[in-house]
């Protein structure tokens, strides 16, 4: 772990990555952050004056008359005030390299309000990772059934990947969500160590965003169209009767997960599945989803 003192600033208008994400995004001075490990396109954690915390992508790099400046969108600003009513132009702060707590479990990470990183891997294992970067409160249960598929096929030794977020009080989701595409692994050390395996398959459980208004499920990622009609097949027969629309991600859907920058495809050359879930599905379930997308894989790896 690696610090230095801050002040967070207003973005300027011209620094358009900063507006993007709902306010995950941050610029900072290169050399600054080199001096913690850090760099363009990395994560970052950054705590305010007031002792609140959130995640950042320093999307941007930028020369500072003063080197300590990092500058956000309001967006941004927002998740370093208590309730985000009123969003100061400069807030006081220490940037962290760290991103997830070390030794936490799991348990002390909910009752801390903290995110950890978690990884099960037999170092060797290359047919398949089931991964949750947003796990905890961040998009619930979505850990669970990432969990639930490598247990179900761990005498195949199945990896799986994931995180989990919490905030006593609510309000994970703002302050560890990390777009999908701009995860790093140099800030997540876990993952790091199986990003050049090249698994042959790759399935991510997500939620939808809270305030998306987005319903049902939907299978995206980059992986062929073959596979994609599988799982919802599998899907549709698990919860059949439920109400609960499951579609195939075209290119037109938000969140149809088929960039080549998502980890879901950068840890399978492409051949990702993103599974994205309304609240209703998750909440009730959860583990029938898993099953069903259990079902598929064990049928095509060895």
């Amino acid at each position: 772990m690696a610090t230095y003192n801050a002040t967070v600033k207003k973005a300027f208008n011209e620094q358009q990555t900063l507006f993007i994400n709902n306010g995950e995004h941050c610029s900072a001075d290169p050399e600054r952050l080199a001096n913690i490990g850090r760099a363009k396109g990395q994560q970052i954690r950054v705590t305010s004056n007031e002792d609140e915390y959130a995640l950042y992508t320093v999307s941007e790099t930028r020369q500072e008359t003063t080197d300590t400046i990092i500058r956000m969108a309001r967006e941004g600003r927002k998740r370093l005030t208590p309730d985000g009513s009123q969003t100061p132009d400069e807030i006081p702060a220490i940037v962290n390299s760290r991103v997830s707590h070390p030794t936490y479990t799991d348990d002390d990470a909910k009752c801390n309000s903290e995110f950890v990183e978690r990884l099960t891997d037999n170092g060797t294992h290359t047919r398949l990772v089931a991964i949750a970067p947003h796990g905890g409160d961040i998009e619930e249960a979505t850990d669970q059934q990432a969990e639930h598929v490598a247990a179900q096929l761990a005498a195949k030794g199945v990896s799986c990947w994931r995180c989990k977020g919490f905030k006593r009080g609510g309000g994970a989701f703002l302050r560890w969500h990390i777009t999908s595409t701009d995860i790093s692994e140099a800030s997540f050390p876990l993952l790091n160590t199986i990003i050049q395996r090249n698994f042959a398959y790759a399935v991510a459980f997500h939620g939808f965003k809270p305030d998306s208004g987005q319903q049902g499920i939907l299978i995206g990622g980059g992986a062929d169209e073959g596979l994609k009609c599988e799982i919802k097949s599998a899907i549709e027969n698990a919860i059949v009767g439920s109400g609960i629309e499951v579609k195939i991600a075209t290119p037109q859907d938000h969140y149809n997960g088929d960039d080549p920058r998502n980890i879901v495809n950068r840890l399978a050359n492409g051949n990702g599945i993103q599974i994205e879930q309304s609240k209703a599905a998750r909440d009730g379930f959860w583990q029938i989803i898993a099953h069903a997308v259990t079902a598929v894989y064990d049928c095509r790896i060895v």
